[in-house]
């Protein structure tokens, strides 16, 4: 009887010490976008810990919308033993703190800050409030370019390929560089 009260206590003690890679999408078109960026990696820290990975900043046009001011993107990665639902939350708090106003107009607008969870360790969700893997991110160069440089090697849990052949494979053709 101890013996299985032990190793339960044990099962569920190690469960509590394991965490998940989370994988965030920033993007900012509106300045200073830079710090924007900065901020939101600063708050993101706060809410879940140090980031294990950060990529470089990428410079795209917007994505579903017209807008005079491009976007700056990167990645952060994060390993957390928070739950997705909990993430989501800090996300969007990092977006308010950072001046985010959601319209009820549907389709894109320029932003001070877009924080999209893109991967959650190899889970697949589709609630109300959160689908991962995005479903777009296979789709889109401004993502897949800090995912290569930042995951190069996750396995995208529905389309079993990694991040390389993503970009490989990538039918989005727009202009994405380098910040200097």
């Amino acid at each position: 009887m101890i013996e299985k009260a032990a190793s339960r206590f044990f099962f569920y003690f190690c469960a509590m010490d394991e965490t998940e890679k989370v994988v965030l999408l920033l993007g900012s078109n509106i300045k200073p976008r830079e710090k924007y960026l900065e901020d939101a990696v600063s708050l993101l820290e706060g809410y879940l810990g140090k980031s294990t990975a950060v990529s470089k900043v990428y410079e795209s046009e917007p994505w579903g919308f017209e807008s005079k001011t491009s976007f700056y993107n990167m990645a952060v990665v994060f390993d957390t033993r928070k739950t997705p639902e909990e993430v989501l939350h800090l996300c969007l708090q990092t977006e308010k703190t950072l001046g985010r106003v959601r319209s009820s107009v549907e389709g894109y607008t320029s932003r001070t800050m877009d924080v999209d969870i893109l991967y959650f360790g190899n889970r697949v969700i589709n609630s109300k409030r959160l689908t991962v893997p995005h479903p777009r991110l296979h789709l889109r160069r401004f993502t897949l370019l800090p995912l290569v440089e930042t995951v190069p090697e996750l396995i995208h849990p529905l389309l079993n390929k990694n991040q390389k052949k993503l970009l490989h494979e990538c039918p989005d053709k727009s202009g994405v560089k380098l910040v200097n």
